[in-house]
């Protein structure tokens, strides 16, 4: 199975894989611009569900990066930020409570925050396969999508939370370089998983 240096790796191997992903940070900073940055991750989880090289592509065709980002983004919305939102509305009543939890308090938002990568890249894989957002929202497809994983989805966010902490006055930056690592490990292990299982009935 892939690993997240593996894909690191390949995807950031080309000379100007800097550049490509300043133009990304610089995208995704500023608003309605950022659906490029979203159609660009929804191009990398594109090339990884097809098995095409994980170089980081050029910047081109903006129109398609600016249609499908609108796409990815909707996604993005219902499956990582919703969620996120919902377990931050979780922790007001223990806010109002005379003890004090400290950062306990946010471990409603933990579920959502570990998931929303996964689930996002899963949502946007699914959507590829016929370009229908029902496909990307049935529940249960993506948590056979996610335990076929066995955790290993754990890591890469980790490795995300603490890219984004280290780093984070470069934050736009390293959003999009996190992200791109991120979403692109997923979409390749998700292929991967379908590989082994060529002889079984693929994600529906």
């Amino acid at each position: 199975m892939p690993t997240l240096e593996q894909v690191c790796k390949r995807l950031f191997a080309g000379p100007t894989w800097f550049v490509k992903c300043v133009i990304g940070a610089l995208l995704l900073a500023v608003p309605v611009a950022h659906f490029f940055a979203f159609g660009y991750f929804y191009a990398l989880i594109d090339r990884a569900r097809r098995g095409d090289s994980l170089e980081l592509p050029d910047w081109e065709d903006w129109r398609r990066l600016f249609v499908n980002g609108i796409t990815a983004f909707v996604i993005f919305l219902a499956l990582g930020a919703v969620p996120i939102l919902v377990g931050w509305l979780l922790t007001l009543p223990w806010r109002w409570v005379p003890i004090d939890f400290g950062v306990l308090v946010y471990l409603p938002m933990v579920p959502a925050i570990m998931l929303a990568g996964p689930l996002t890249a899963a949502g946007i894989y699914q959507f590829q396969k016929r370009e229908q957002y029902r496909d990307a929202l049935r529940a249960y497809v993506l948590v056979m999508m996610l335990a076929s994983s066995k955790g290993r989805f754990l890591v890469p966010t980790f490795a995300l939370v603490g890219f984004l902490v280290a780093l984070c006055p470069l934050m736009t930056f390293t959003l999009f370089v996190g992200f791109a690592a991120n979403l692109t490990f997923y979409a390749v292990f998700f292929r991967a998983v379908e590989e082994t299982r060529k002889n079984a009935p693929r994600f529906p």
